[in-house]
């Protein structure tokens, strides 16, 4: 939020005859910013009776804190039966995404939710939903989920930098490996350079190695 210094100060290179452009340049704020604080200005002062006004009571009115009256009707609360639906659908579209990836197209936007909620009877509104959403999917991030294979299920492939000092000082090499979730190991083959010749070779080596292989 702006202070009165800012303020004033925009109003004083306004007054100067700066443009809203040079005032934005010089100020660091926005020129959207600089037009609305000229604005209230105007406005202020008109309604004090001249365009000269006192400055400082202007400022002191802009800087004023606004009064908010309490808006009537019954609040509608968050409920433990909500949060915990709400949980239940986070957790469905977490396991959703470790099925499908996290690129996937069938992820249910917060629109959606809210209108799966309201349909089945939940009387909360969009904006709760969305704040309430925002909150279970961070705590959801810091869940980890063990996942299980069956031999032969999935085999995983990586391929990136390493520092290794074999004898030579440190060099940067390039590691490709596989892993077997369902066998429970992994083997690597270690290369000099990235080229494409490589990332075939790591795929087309032959039977796993008992050690890790270098080659150029």
């Amino acid at each position: 939020m702006l202070c009165m210094l800012d303020k004033g100060r925009i109003i004083g290179l306004k007054q100067s005859g700066m443009s809203n452009r040079e005032i934005s340049r010089q100020t660091g704020y926005d020129r959207e910013t600089v037009s609305k604080v000229w604005s209230e200005y105007c406005a202020l002062a008109a309604e004090l009776g001249k365009e000269g006004a006192d400055l400082k009571a202007i400022q002191e009115r802009m800087t004023e804190t606004p009064k908010h009256t309490q808006r009537a009707g019954v609040r509608r609360k968050y409920t433990e039966e909500i949060d915990g639906r709400l949980q239940e659908i986070v957790e469905s579209e977490q396991k959703k995404s470790v099925r499908l990836g996290e690129g996937h197209k069938q992820k249910l936007s917060n629109s959606q939710i809210h209108e799966t909620l309201v349909a089945e009877g939940f009387e909360i509104s969009r904006a709760t939903v969305n704040i309430e959403l925002a909150r279970l999917r961070k705590r959801a991030k810091k869940v980890f989920i063990r996942q299980e294979y069956e031999l032969g299920d999935r085999l995983e492939y990586d391929f990136g930098e390493v520092k290794l000092d074999c004898g030579e000082g440190v060099k940067v090499y390039h590691m490709a490996v596989f892993s077997s979730p369902g066998g429970g190991f992994r083997w690597a083959y270690l290369y000099t350079n990235e080229k494409q010749a490589v990332f075939l070779d790591s795929h087309v080596s032959g039977h796993p190695p008992l050690s890790g292989h270098a080659a150029a």
